[in-house]
């Protein structure tokens, strides 16, 4: 349809230009008007806004604010929606909704109903999962993966466990042949006891040497894989390596300094090119040991 341009004063005194249709044109008269849609559509030309805009504001589309503006009932969803829109769509043009409403309902008695049918207002948003819930999943999730851990560790104990040997007498009762005679078994000795003397009869490959440009009476040697610190006062850190078998540490001629050990049994200490022993039990860590020449050789004369 053509348009034209109209010519209005603004508040400042200017021209104020915007494009209408003759459609509306046409209907903008200031005689009374017959219905609410001719109403709707005048306030809101005299406003000067656009239907896309009202449909956007008001979540209603704008088919049905046109149809609602031409009084076209049977574009429109059903009564309830058409009443719906008029209300808001006149409270947002600063009519009085409830007489506007009044005058529709008498409209659409005089037309007949409307055609009731479900219609979408607007799209619907993105559903997001509220906060309680995801962290209600993200426990659920953590529980069963517990219960498989738990379940897979139950069944590995149950399938390692020993079966015990029937005793003697229930066996003659079921003819069963006797069990076979065991050999007698070696004393157990204690690891700690072993692990030291096995690793000082190993021989160690050539290892990397670390300290070399210090003063020392005190060589630490590794005989298995193990992480060594030294510190001095004030806990300042001297070494802090993992050592393999054969690497070594000379450790420089001052007092207070501690070694510790992931592996007591593993780390051997040389005092003046002769052995004092280890720093702790094979397996178990050793912490704080004082690295002082006279501690090193009380610790040779206990043995």
């Amino acid at each position: 349809m053509a348009k034209v341009t109209r010519l209005t004063l603004d508040n400042n005194g200017g021209l104020e230009r915007r494009r209408l249709h003759l459609r509306e044109i046409s209907d903008n008269h200031e005689g009374p008007l017959e219905t609410v849609g001719q109403d709707l559509r005048q306030a809101r030309l005299l406003k000067g806004e656009e239907l896309a805009q009202i449909s956007r504001v008001l979540r209603i589309r704008k088919d049905h604010l046109e149809a609602l503006e031409e009084s076209d009932f049977e574009a429109l969803p059903g009564r309830a929606y058409a009443i719906g829109f008029a209300r808001s769509y006149a409270g947002y043009l600063g009519l009085d909704g409830k007489a506007c409403v009044e005058r529709l309902k008498t409209e659409i008695a005089g037309r007949g109903e409307v055609k009731e049918g479900p219609v979408p207002v607007s799209e619907p948003r993105d559903r997001k999962w509220p906060q309680s819930a995801i962290v209600f999943a993200v426990l659920l999730a953590i529980a069963v993966i517990y219960g498989i851990y738990y379940l897979a560790v139950a069944v590995n104990r149950m399938a390692s466990q020993p079966v015990p040997p029937v005793p003697p007498q229930l066996a003659a009762q079921a003819g069963l042949p006797p069990p076979p005679a065991q050999p007698p078994s070696a004393p157990a000795v204690p690891a700690a006891a072993t692990a030291p003397a096995a690793a000082a009869a190993a021989p160690l490959p050539d290892g990397r040497v670390y300290g070399a440009e210090n003063r020392s009476r005190i060589t630490l040697r590794a005989h298995k894989p193990t992480r060594v610190t030294v510190l001095g006062p004030n806990n300042r850190l001297y070494l802090d390596r993992q050592f393999q078998p054969g690497d070594s540490y000379l450790v420089p001629d001052s007092l207070g300094l501690t070694v510790s050990s992931s592996d007591g049994g593993a780390l051997e200490m040389i005092l003046d090119g002769s052995s004092v022993g280890y720093a702790g039990n094979d397996g178990t860590a050793s912490n704080g040991l004082s690295l002082d020449p006279q501690a090193l050789t009380e610790k040779k004369t206990r043995g």
